[in-house]
């Protein structure tokens, strides 16, 4: 006790000249003040620096050269689903009676709360985007964001927010700051704003073409599109310029190809990881075949998140019924020219994920679930308000207590929390604006692109 008592008196007898010197000199507050402000200014200037080498260009290919990366990137997709059809067998014979827990909707306002309390939430959209109801179920959710958090640095990272290739303008956006980045959801954008979330652009859209030729922005690649290259048409908007229409199309196929979504998904997690340590709370906004977290270049896998929630968006309200037409036609020409193979990716998962689960409880619960759903959809009263159930890790596993092994059953327990919610109708309306049709940067053929980035 002596000695500690010694040591005690020894430790305030050196820190009170430091106190004294607190009270007395100002000067030392100052420099303290300073020292602080630089170190998250050289901070801001880094992330700034790595967000600007995203919009980058390293390599010109040719449409040909796409196509190759394309074909291995589909190769990859089917070893990836075998894989984790494998695990998934291997894992419902360790836990012969597994089961997912069961679950309850609710006809109300979604209680997101719980979903606040980590860093990352992953808010996905189902395939078909432009529907009214899920962006403005995501503005809901940065209203209950920001009250649950009301002091927290929060970013919303999404898909819908994209890079048009102007070369000062910062991928960061900052609540108020004038951008020339393009917003698929302005409501969602404009809401941000005003509740003091930044934002960050996680897609690239510059219309780059010369007399000829077109170029997508592919992450690091910029692909290279002549007259002469078997490339799917399409019109997905109002704009009559050929010009436009090949760029646009071009874009399109490469976004929804499995080599698009790959390179896309590597983009989005360097610069998620770029901006990451300045925030609480990081809210990522895409569709859902980008944060699936099954294979291997999902977003929330090569973000190695750890623990996270979901938030699963699944419109019901029918959209244009033009824009249901070029969705169709869409991945139909994309199938044709051998470019997505949707349908047979899909047939393949579906295959192998019921040979897994062919005759166990795990399947038997999941059908239940399915008819819960369904019987849940058809006594579905006020539509004004979402159906939802919220599921959590442990929930998962206290119906399964003896559990062993979390590995292949990502979709249930990887998340600290799964939201589903679906919706029919948007709770708030706000006009969005027009569609314009852009004029290309000229973009010259040569080893000089970056200057033009």
């Amino acid at each position: 006790m002596k000695k500690l008592i010694t040591f005690l008196f020894a430790f305030l007898f050196i820190l009170a000249p430091v106190w004294g010197q607190r009270g007395k000199n100002a000067d030392l507050d100052k420099r303290l003040q300073i020292s602080i402000r630089t170190h998250k200014t050289n901070k801001d200037l880094e992330m700034q620096r790595i967000l600007r080498q995203e919009r980058d260009i390293n390599q010109v290919i040719s449409w040909q050269e796409f196509l190759r990366l394309n074909e291995r990137a589909k190769e990859r997709l089917l070893v990836s689903t075998r894989l984790e059809a494998q695990a998934l067998e291997l894992e419902l014979k360790e836990n012969p009676n597994v089961v997912v827990p069961q679950i309850k909707y609710k006809n109300s306002v979604p209680d997101y709360s719980h979903a606040f309390t980590h860093k990352y939430i992953f808010i996905s959209e189902d395939i078909s985007h432009d529907t009214k109801s899920a962006p403005q179920e995501v503005i809901n959710i940065l209203k209950a964001a920001r009250k649950a958090r009301p002091h927290a640095k929060i970013l919303l990272a999404q898909e819908f927010l994209s890079w048009t290739g102007e070369s000062k303008d910062s991928l960061l956006k900052k609540p108020g700051q004038n951008s020339k980045l393009y917003s698929n959801y302005p409501e969602v954008t404009q809401a941000a704003d005003k509740l003091g979330i930044d934002q960050l652009a996680l897609d690239d859209s510059p219309y780059y073409a010369d007399d000829k030729n077109v170029f997508v922005k592919l992450g690091k690649f910029l692909v290279k599109v002549t007259p002469q290259d078997k490339l799917p048409l399409l019109s997905y908007t109002e704009c009559d310029d050929p010009l436009y229409n090949r760029w646009d199309s071009a874009e399109q196929f490469i976004a929804i190809s499995p080599c698009g979504v790959l390179e896309r998904n590597y983009q989005w997690a360097r610069r998620i990881k770029a901006v990451e340590p300045h925030y609480d709370l990081i809210l990522v906004y895409a569709g859902s075949g980008h944060l699936s977290h099954t294979y291997s270049n999902d977003l929330p896998t090569l973000l190695k998140c750890q623990d996270f929630a979901n938030i699963e968006l699944m419109p019901t309200d029918s959209i244009d019924q033009a824009v249901e037409k070029d969705y169709e036609t869409r991945f139909l020409k994309g199938e044709q020219y051998a470019i997505t193979n949707n349908q047979q990716q899909y047939q393949e998962d579906t295959r192998l994920k019921e040979q897994a689960t062919r005759d166990t409880t795990f399947k038997q619960s999941l059908d239940q679930m399915e008819a819960e759903t369904y019987q849940s959809y058809e006594n579905w009263k006020n539509k004004k308000l979402p159906l939802w159930y919220s599921l959590t890790q442990e929930d998962f596993l206290q119906a399964n207590p003896n559990y062993k092994t979390p590995n292949a059953l990502k979709n249930y327990i990887d998340a600290h929390c799964t939201y589903e919610i679906i919706l029919a109708e948007p709770r708030v309306e706000q006009e969005q604006k027009p569609e314009v049709c852009p004029a290309p940067k000229t973009m010259p053929i040569g080893p000089k692109h970056k200057s033009y980035i």
